[in-house]
């Protein structure tokens, strides 16, 4: 009886050990089916990251209320007839894309406007979408009423009777949709439109090769409580960027991992030598030659003069004489850097003039292309029989040297920035 107790102690015994195998035999696997699965995915580690990441560990929520904090807001204006004809616009900023097919515009608007009325009386309305250079309007007419005056007047805007709707669109705004109400929502402040697009149209200088808008170009506007902003920096491409996650897959595009706006258009710069017919404004050309100016100066000598130029008949004899300027045929715009030996240093140090002009030069090129323009720097100093060509155009005294002509514009989109580091050209310390 002893002998098969401890039998079935031995049996029982090895029991147990086969059940503890089997268990962390299982919990291996599992393990390793967790890792098979990591190694589809890429860890979180490798995720590129830039200089705004924030840690989230401990972060603590806090309710603010009922509030609709989902940024970017569109800053859009509305267009339409009231019941006797008369055109107006209202800026909307609740609007946005409702439906993909048939496509379909959101646009909420209290039952207190005028545009309300309209929009009831025919039934259909217009989208205007502004660029940067129209959020003064934008925000006119956001503020005063069309019972009061007729917005279009007032600001010179050119009310234009849409081809599919009976409603007016922006002449000068970029980009107009047609649209025609399909549905009609009472949701309480406001009254919320759904508009079918009929049709689309975009200035041509807006779009790119594919017919697709340049957002970049165009340069649309966002509304805050506080602020309008302008757009901001490719972060990455929709579709693709989730590749970074996935083992073996990479993304087509792969931005620059840098933040910093400053740096963003130093690397942004290209030498445009393709432009649109769009006019270059004298203010715009004003603030250049004012970043020209804050360039550094060896001791605040400032030795420089400028020349700023929107004459076609002028651009186009700089053309004819230089011959690496070509370009100034297309440019609607250009400044001429000059150094003034009247106010430059003396002796052998007057050769300092070149290198605070060169300064202001690169100045004025940033400065375009952070205001969206197109510029390139064309050489003038030291070729003497040029700078006594450009000094004869544009009747420059005899002190003042024309170091550089920089053609400006609005670029049509075919010049593209170049990466130009090599690390073979960086010494540390010593050569």
């Amino acid at each position: 009886m002893q002998n098969k107790s401890s039998l079935l102690n031995i049996v029982l015994a090895v029991v147990v050990v086969v059940l503890v195998f089997q268990l962390t035999k299982r919990g291996g696997d599992k393990k390793h089916h967790h890792g098979d699965r990591s190694t589809h995915h890429k860890p979180s580690q490798e995720r590129v990251s830039s200089a705004n990441d924030t840690d989230y560990s401990g972060n603590q929520k806090k309710s603010v209320g009922v509030k609709g904090y989902i940024m970017p807001k569109p800053a859009l204006v509305i267009g339409s007839y009231s019941k006797e004809g008369k055109p107006d616009i209202m800026t909307a900023a609740w609007t946005g894309i409702a439906n993909s097919d048939p496509l379909s515009i959101s646009v909420s608007i209290r039952e207190s406007r005028m545009t309300y009325e309209n929009i009831l009386a025919n039934g259909c309305f217009t989208v205007n979408v502004p660029s940067e250079r129209f959020v003064v309007e934008t925000d006119y007419v956001g503020n005063i009423s069309g019972r009061d005056e007729d917005k279009f007047k007032k600001l010179g805007l050119t009310p234009v009777k849409g081809d599919h709707v009976n409603a007016p669109y922006i002449g000068e705004f970029p980009i107009v949709i047609e649209c025609e109400v399909t549905d009609t929502f009472h949701l309480g402040s406001h009254v919320q439109f759904i508009g079918k697009v009929v049709d689309t149209k975009v200035d041509v200088q807006f779009l790119d090769e594919n017919e697709d808008v340049d957002i970049e170009k165009l340069k649309p506007v966002i509304f805050e409580k506080n602020f309008y902003y302008g757009y901001g920096k490719r972060l990455a491409k929709p579709f693709d960027v989730y590749k970074t996650l996935i083992e073996g897959k990479e993304p087509q595009y792969n931005p620059l991992s840098i933040t910093n706006e400053t740096l963003v258009t130093i690397f942004n710069r290209k030498s445009v030598r393709h432009f649109t017919s769009e006019q270059v404004s004298q203010d715009q050309l004003t603030m250049m030659v004012r970043a020209g100016m804050a360039a550094p100066t060896a001791v605040d000598k400032r030795p420089w003069a400028f020349v700023a130029i929107q004459e076609r008949e002028v651009l186009d004899q700089l053309a004819d004489i230089l011959p690496y300027a070509k370009m100034l045929k297309q440019a609607t715009g250009a400044i001429v850097v000059c150094g003034d030996l009247s106010k430059a240093l003396q002796g052998d140090a007057q050769p300092y003039w070149v290198q605070d002009c060169s300064a202001a030069t690169q100045n004025i090129l940033l400065a375009a292309e952070s205001m969206g323009l197109g510029a390139v720097w064309t050489g003038v100093h030291p070729i003497k029989d040029r700078e006594k060509d450009v000094q004869q155009a544009l009747n420059i005294p005899s002190d003042k040297i024309p170091l550089s002509v920089i053609a400006i514009g609005y670029p049509t989109g075919e010049d593209k920035p170049k990466d130009k580091w090599d690390e073979t050209n960086l010494h540390w310390n010593k050569w």
